[in-house]
């Protein structure tokens, strides 16, 4: 089997985001795509790390080549199509509000609709439960507690995400949500706990990336429930030929991925 190890930069956001697409292909000509796009400031590794790991054989040892040898053997023993899937755009439902003080998250949310808030473990106790009492129909509280300091006091629906990628779940009484990142948490993902939803996220993985988070939600069996995957659009290119487009609360994608040569190098390339 062939493994080729693209690297790709491209402008994101006013910066620039880097990752490695990963391509198989077999003798009986099957092929496997899978994306290792580290997230500066958030995961453990750096891209060099990732692609030293891949390139000695160590693809387990890191969260996001983990992820991404796995989606690309998943497609190689089991080829998945799929035309779409229900999204959630960046800042459509939730409203990040860990970075306000409790006044101006006040008076921000008065002003603004949306079925959850984010508060990125930046609160007190005290500050969010005052929160959570003037606005007690949300549908869930993402990562309210700095450090999860006084979770088993805080009775709100919660949704995790960082903490997710800790040994010990802070103890919260009443998690409705799993924000899943497969770049940040690697693979196999957590178990599926009944009564809790999992919503799987992107990281700011290129449209490849995306795609196999979105077909990991059909190989769970997950209930298609808008995903955070709504992310392509703050690239102001494309690796691939065609693009993913949202249109009426989908993103849908493109019948064939065929790779733009011009817009990625190869990093590295072998038989295994």
């Amino acid at each position: 089997m062939k493994r080729t190890i693209y690297h790709y930069s491209r402008p994101f956001k006013g910066g620039v985001r880097e990752g490695l697409l990963l391509h198989y292909k077999s003798e009986n000509r099957r092929e496997g795509w899978g994306e290792v796009a580290p997230l500066p400031g958030f995961s453990q590794e750096s891209l060099s790390e990732a692609l030293s790991a891949l390139i000695s054989g160590d693809h387990t040892r890191f969260p996001s080549t983990a992820w991404g040898v796995a989606a690309a053997l998943l497609d190689l023993k089991s080829p998945l199509d799929i035309p779409s899937i229900p999204v959630r755009t960046l800042h459509e439902d939730k409203i990040k509000i860990g970075h306000l003080s409790l006044e101006k998250a006040l008076a921000l949310f008065k002003e603004k609709k949306g079925s959850g808030v984010d508060m990125n473990r930046q609160w007190s106790l005290d500050e969010a439960l005052s929160f959570a009492k003037a606005f007690p129909h949300l549908d869930y509280f993402e990562e309210p507690l700095k450090e999860g300091i006084g979770a088993e006091h805080f009775h709100y629906p919660v949704a995790l995400d960082e903490s997710l990628r800790e040994k010990t779940l802070p103890p919260y009484p009443n998690i409705k949500m799993y924000v899943i990142k497969p770049t940040l948490l690697g693979y196999p993902l957590p178990s599926i706990r009944k009564g809790v939803d999992f919503i799987l996220s992107s990281s700011y993985e290129s449209e490849l990336g995306i795609y196999q988070i979105a077909k990991l939600a059909y190989r769970l069996k997950l209930p298609l429930l808008p995903m955070g995957l709504g992310t392509c659009h703050l690239f102001e290119d494309s690796l691939f030929e065609e693009e993913p487009m949202i249109k009426n609360g989908h993103l849908h994608f493109p019948q064939k991925w065929k790779l733009k040569k011009d817009k990625v190098q190869v990093a590295h390339d072998e038989c295994i």
